[in-house]
Order: structure tokens, then sequence, then C-alpha cells
């Protein structure tokens, strides 16, 4: 509705708040990607894009739980009514980390390439696209869907929309559009946050915890358990206003907002009862129902994704596996790991706030206990297969220096000023 504040200085500073707000919102959810069970996974891509375009969701869905709340809240407590003026705010800012979001899958993902944003791949052998990520195409087709929706809310979110449209389609519209792109948004949370990480056959792949799944979802719950509670208030209180309230009505209006309930509960309700009974590690039986994949044993390559390189370097992967892998964005290297097997220590280097490397130390630590085997088998396979020299594989830009050649002690030391400090795996 029309909000009616005039002064260009009060919204401005609402406007500053939230953005500071947001900034930080997205920043928190980067780092804690960082401490938060990822520091011993050592999957080339996760150490820079995951965190990346999550913080960026995390942070979106924050803005639009906060945006969805105050109104039921202010029916609820009357005091939430000087409150209810911020969900324009927070609207607005839901929509530039949305696209924030968005971009990023766009840039650090698909890399410019439409094919692959929807999962597929150009393969010239075949002369055309081959659908190589399905999950990925639907869960971007969803954001597709929604991205006209929270451009319609943004551009409506000033006075002059209220007045174009009317108070009464301004708000059908806005009411009806936040709710679609709310469930979508908790389709697709679940589509990625839970089914993604999942262990599965053939691979038995092991993932990093997923610590936002359960906020997530609890904040979703509180969604719908806030706007249910004030839909019965509402109904029961114009009701008594015109007669009292029967023991009948009232049961009638209170299994309605039960309803309004269900689908998130019905949707929490699944993903905690399989959450709790899935594997939690791969099955001892795996590796024998797993067909032999052939891969170098040592190698050195990089592979380059837009402003990103991945430096890797394998020895021994069967035997006495050491392993390092060097990430650099714009030619500056924003992170290493090196595990050597003689110490059974990964060494984990990270930008701290001053943008300096600084290095950690986790002992005693198999490499399977880390899935570092997952991680160099899948480029030993290419080194394999392709050998030295440049190549397109999957989309990506490929650089094979050495294949089944002795890798010197030295790629695989840390440098003799770092300090490393112990972590826990």
């Amino acid at each position: 509705m029309i909000q009616g504040i005039k002064s260009k200085k009060v919204i401005f500073q609402r406007h500053l708040y939230v953005g500071i707000f947001s900034a930080l919102l997205v920043y928190v959810s980067y780092q804690l990607y960082f401490t938060w069970g990822v520091v011993p996974a050592l999957w080339p891509d996760w150490g820079m894009d995951h965190p990346f375009w999550r913080a960026w969701a995390h942070a979106a869905f924050v803005l639009l739980f906060l945006a969805l709340i105050l109104s039921p809240a202010a029916k609820l407590w009357s005091p939430m009514k000087r409150f209810i003026s911020w969900r324009r705010e927070f609207g607005i800012w839901f929509a530039v980390l949305a696209f924030g979001h968005g971009y990023a899958i766009w840039d650090r993902w698909a890399q410019w390439d439409v094919a692959r944003l929807f999962g597929f791949e150009y393969i010239e052998e075949f002369g055309g696209y081959i659908l190589f990520r399905p999950e990925v195409g639907i869960m971007n087709m969803m954001g597709l869907v929604i991205a006209p929706m929270i451009i319609l809310l943004a551009v409506t979110s000033f006075d002059r929309a209220v007045k174009l449209l009317g108070v009464s389609s301004w708000k059908w519209l806005h009411s009806t559009l936040v709710n679609v792109i709310f469930y979508v948004i908790m389709l697709r949370g679940i589509l990625y946050l839970f089914f993604f990480f999942q262990y599965s056959p053939p691979n038995w792949r092991v993932y990093p915890p997923i610590w936002f799944l359960y906020i997530f979802l609890g904040m979703a719950v509180f969604v719908v358990l806030l706007q249910a509670a004030a839909f019965v208030k509402t109904v029961l209180e114009r009701r008594s206003r015109r007669q009292e309230n029967a023991v009948f009505q009232v049961a009638a209006v209170i299994g309605v907002a039960i309803m309004l309930i269900m689908p998130m509960a019905l949707m929490t309700g699944t993903v905690a009862y399989f959450d709790n009974r899935t594997i939690k590690e791969p099955p001892a039986m795996a590796e024998q129902t797993q067909p032999q994949q052939s891969y170098a044993q040592s190698y050195e390559m990089v592979i380059e994704t837009g402003n990103q390189s991945i430096h890797l370097w394998a020895r021994n992967i069967d035997n006495e596996p050491y392993f390092r892998q060097m990430i650099e964005v714009d030619g500056e290297t924003v992170s290493e790991k090196i595990y050597r097997y003689s110490e059974r220590a990964l060494y984990v280097a990270q930008l701290d706030a001053d943008m300096n490397l600084v290095w950690s130390k986790i002992e005693n630590i198999e490499p399977e206990e880390m899935g570092i085997l997952d991680v160099v088998i899948g480029p030993g396979a290419w080194a394999e297969q392709y050998g030295t020299g440049e190549h397109q594989i999957e989309g990506l830009q490929v650089t094979i220096y050495s294949v089944g050649e002795a890798i010197a002690d030295e790629v695989f030391q840390i440098p003799e000023e770092a300090e490393p400090m112990p972590m826990r795996p």
C-alpha cells in the first residue's frame, strides 16, 4: 500500500540500512561455508563457486522471510505495526540479492552459455546438445519462471504504482505473486539443499554438510504458521462483530488454517524423515559394484572457468596419494590445499580479512575420510583419456601438462614462512 513517506532523505536512509544489512548477510553466509564442514572437502569447484552463489541465495531468502512475516506478525501483535512499512525495502533488496544470485549462476556456473545454464552441453562429435545435468536445468528453469514475478514486484513497490493500479489491485498482485515466489523458492531450495547432495550410485560421492537446510525449513514453517494464525484471528474477529462464533465455526476456520500449513509441513516432514534414514557414508559394497575406472596415477593440469584457474597436482593416487590444489582468481591465489600422505595431514590456505593467505592443518586424516580420492580420480580419468595438451572437456578449458610422470616433493611443500594452525577434521 501507499507508504506515505515523502522525505527522500528518509527513503534513502531506509534503503541504506537494508542495503548494508543485505551486504552483511551475503558476507556472513559466504564465510560460514568455509567454517562449517567445507574445509575438508577438496572438490576443485567448492572453494569459490558454491559458497558464492549460495551466499546470495541465503541472504535473499532471509529478506523474503522478513518481508513475509511482518504483515501477519502485525495482525497478531499490534506493536509490530510500526515495522510493517519496512516490507517495501526488504522486498526491493530481496529482488537485488535474488538477481545477484542469478548473475552468480550465469557467470560462475553457466559461463554465459544458455545451454549450460539448463544442464546441456554441446558435443561436437555428435553435432548437437546432450543433457548432462537435468537437475540443474530444472532448478534454473524455476529461477527463470519466478524472475519476471520478482521484477514486477520490485518495480511496483512504489507509491506511484499503488496509485496507478489502485490499492485493491496492487494488494492482490503482491499477495499473489509473493506467495508463488515463496513456494517455488522452497521447492527449488529443497531440490538443491537436500536432494542434490545425497550418496547415490554409481559414484557414491561424499559431500560436505549443508548447514542451511533446517534453518531454511524452520524459517518457512514459521512463515506459514504466522500466516495461518493471522488468518484465524482475522476471520474470527470479523465474524464476532456480526454474531457470536459457534464452536463448529471456530473449528472450521482452524481446519482451513491447518490446510494452509499442510504443504510446508509435508515438505519439512518428508525431508526430515528421509534425512534421518539415508546413509551418511558410502556402503562397503560400493567399491565392489562400481565399474573399474581407468585414471592416471600422477598428473599436473589446470582447469579454467571464467576468471578462475584451478591448478591440480596428484601423485601415486592408489598407493601413497599426494595432492595439491591451488585456486587463482584473476591471477591472484585465493586458496590452496595440500595433502601429504606421509604425514596424513591436510594443509589449507585461505584468505583472511586482510586478503592474506592463512594456513591451517588437519592432522591424522586418511585420504578416504575427506573424499580426496573422489577429487583426484575424476581429473585423473581426463588425464588418462586425453593426454597432455589443451582440451575442451565438459565445457571447461583443461590444460594437461603431465601424465604419469614423477612430480617433485617440493610441489607438495607448504611455504617455509607459513605457520599452520591446527584444526579438527
